[in-house]
């Protein structure tokens, strides 16, 4: 038996041929294509050899879909009347759309080698031999796709839609929750459209993050861990991953193309073939029936502070390399070109929605130069248009990070004065679990700024301190050979962070201190690390949490994410979900001067192909920029 890997749409899955043996070999029984995926996830058939007619729904470049005629089926809601064909390769002509087929093979249930416990896929895997294949009429009209409501989708239950598997549905309103994404080509700043957005039938709730951990994950531990998981962690909610959320292809199936959407847009009549993929149901559209789409989704300019207040903001923007060779680091060298027009959508972005925050902290920058760069493009815009000059200034200090991308800060030194900028923790180091090896903390260490604003009408100048991060990624969080070593790291950077904040707050008690930038963490503990609590001062619980942290700071920080709107939390989104990587995290002496806070939506809600368009504001990056706005005078002084 030999193993291959291939692809639906863009999941990767794994089909299982019979080497050297011929078909003929074994005495095939004809089963309908209900019997043969059953009332189970698992085919009650699985590794036998069958034989079953259908006609073709849809074609993907390595096999094809067949489905039962709307007058072969058995009435049973629970079985499901589709099935894949998996030929390894571009299906053979007799597969076309259409026509009605005999097919014969071997039932496997295909499950992804990285996730040998999810929810497997029934299909029919064939040798490559054309008579496998026999073509009994032409043209014949596709099954009527089951149309997907409210009543047929479980916000608990994550195989609920199994009895769908292979089918034809349609959707008659489908509201977007994830845009259409893509691949950017970093070097040319050109996007490249996947055609995968995700989506819910309209009128269930929008997909976001919730604390625990992932039910998947859970899914795959072997039973004794499982066990040990619940003696261990017996008060550690679980997450149920939102199955209600429904992964949309629309390149998938031969001959389709993308559908580039934003987030919030409604689909309707949305038709396609269900299958599974990304721990997620989805559905592979069809390329001659494009739904009806409505959108009215737009950025909104988020309000200038006033002559009393400063605003602060978090903002990555996404692999900023320039068109210069640092022979210091082994960088992506860009174009010229594709730099001006990065530069061009970022002021924009900058001046017309964030409304030139005072303090920008900066995620993800090369260097000084290429920042100042921005900083410069800036000014002369926000000049040409008939403004006041911001004078942004750029500090940038290098880092650890092997791709070159560093934290930084744009200073509107046109109202705030920079008193001090300073990097630290560059050599921290920790020891890594297994290897023993000493490994540096910070790939991108913390940079702090020092700086003043004195409010119009005032002669006393309001210090603040500002610390921009980017903590490590979730690369390698769950990968058994690397999650350990990962996980350690994610933790012992949130106690540093938690550690430095504490002795700053020792020395001096009203330091006013805000913590900005790309946390890569929830602002909950997701079960395995629970960064942010760890900052804040609000640890989770040792039987909640797999990797607890000490409680390591009062009084307690605020997370400004946590005082907003509920639906409002988010600044990212990965499979589907809403979510927030980027806070702003203040000390409790800045707690009554709070203003306002909020995230400028430019990035996590629209289309990658956004990105090719210069005419448009959005999408010069992943996430959304995080702003807060503080006053100078205490809430208390202010009401008097």
């Amino acid at each position: 038996m030999r193993i291959f890997r291939l692809y639906v749409g863009s999941a990767v899955v794994v089909g299982l041929v019979i080497a050297a043996a011929s078909l003929s070999a074994f005495a095939q029984r004809e089963y309908p294509i209900h019997a043969i995926q059953g009332e189970k996830n698992v085919s009650p058939y699985e590794r036998q050899m069958v034989k079953t007619t259908g006609i073709v729904t849809a074609r993907v470049r390595n096999g094809f879909f067949i489905q039962s005629p709307d007058d072969k089926t058995d009435n049973n809601p629970a079985t499901s009347e589709g099935l894949f064909i998996f030929t390894r390769t571009e299906p053979r002509g007799e597969a076309a759309v259409g026509n009605l087929v005999s097919v014969t093979g071997q039932v496997t249930e295909f499950r992804p080698t990285a996730e040998p416990m999810s929810l497997p896929i029934t299909q029919i895997v064939m040798q490559q031999n054309r008579d496998l294949v026999q073509v009994l009429s032409k043209e014949n009209p596709l099954p009527k796709p089951i149309v997907i409501g409210a009543g047929d989708i479980s916000t608990r239950t994550i195989d609920e839609l199994e009895r769908f598997e292979g089918m034809r549905v349609m959707v008659a309103e489908l509201t977007v929750t994830q845009p259409t994404g893509g691949r950017i080509d970093n070097i040319n700043n050109r996007a490249t459209s996947n055609g995968v957005f995700y989506g819910i039938v309209k009128g269930m709730p929008r997909p976001f993050r919730e604390p625990g951990f992932n039910i998947y994950d859970f899914i795959l531990l072997p039973e004794k861990e499982k066990n040990d998981f619940r003696k261990n962690w017996p008060k550690m909610p679980i997450f149920n991953s939102n199955p209600h959320v429904l992964r949309i292809e629309s390149m998938a199936q031969l001959g389709s193309q993308a559908i580039d959407v934003p987030s919030q847009t409604e689909l309707k009549n949305l038709t396609g073939v269900m299958y599974y993929a990304f721990r997620s149901y989805a559905i592979l559209t069809d390329p001659d029936s494009r739904p009806a789409v409505s959108s009215t989704l737009k950025s909104f300019k988020m309000p200038a502070p006033t002559d009393t207040q400063f605003s602060v903001a978090a903002m990555n923007v996404e692999n900023l390399f320039d068109d210069e060779d640092d022979p210091g680091i082994n960088e992506e060298i860009v174009t010229a070109e594709s730099f001006t027009q990065r530069l061009r959508k970022i002021s924009a972005g900058v001046r017309l929605v964030m409304n030139m925050p005072d303090v920008i902290g900066m995620v993800e920058v090369e260097n000084q130069a290429s920042l100042q760069r921005l900083g410069n493009r800036i000014n002369a815009d926000a000049v040409a248009a008939g403004g006041t000059d911001p004078k942004y200034e750029a500090h940038v200090v290098r880092g650890n990070d092997g791709r070159g991308i560093n934290v930084g800060f744009l200073v509107k030194t046109s109202k705030i004065k920079v008193l001090e900028v300073k990097q630290f923790g560059k050599d921290e180091k920790y020891t890594s679990p297994g290897s023993r090896e000493q490994r540096l903390l910070n790939d991108r260490p913390p940079l702090m700024l020092r700086a003043s604003f004195t409010p119009k009408g005032s002669e006393t100048p309001f210090e603040f301190i500002t610390v921009v991060n980017h903590l490590k990624s979730f690369l390698g969080y769950n990968d058994p050979k690397r999650q350990d070593d990962v996980r350690m790291k994610k933790r012992l950077q949130a106690e540093f962070l938690a550690k430095w904040v504490q002795a700053m707050q020792t020395a001096d008690p009203n330091a006013k201190i805000i913590l900005a930038g790309d946390f890569n963490a929830y602002q909950f503990n997701d079960g395995i690390v629970d960064v942010i609590g760890a900052i804040k001062g609000t640890p989770a619980p040792s039987d909640q949490v797999m990797n607890p942290s000490p409680d390591l700071v009062d009084p307690d920080m605020v997370n400004l994410v946590d005082l907003i709107a509920a639906d409002q939390r988010y600044s990212y989104h990965f499979d589907g979900n809403a979510q927030v990587l980027d806070h702003i995290i203040v000390s409790q002496s800045l707690r009554p001067f709070i203003h306002g806070y909020g995230y400028a939506r430019l990035n996590a809600d629209f289309p990658k192909a956004y990105r090719n368009d210069n005419e448009r504001l959005e999408n010069f990056s992943d996430h959304d920029p995080a702003i807060a706005y503080f006053n100078t005078t205490p809430r208390a002084a202010r009401a008097q």
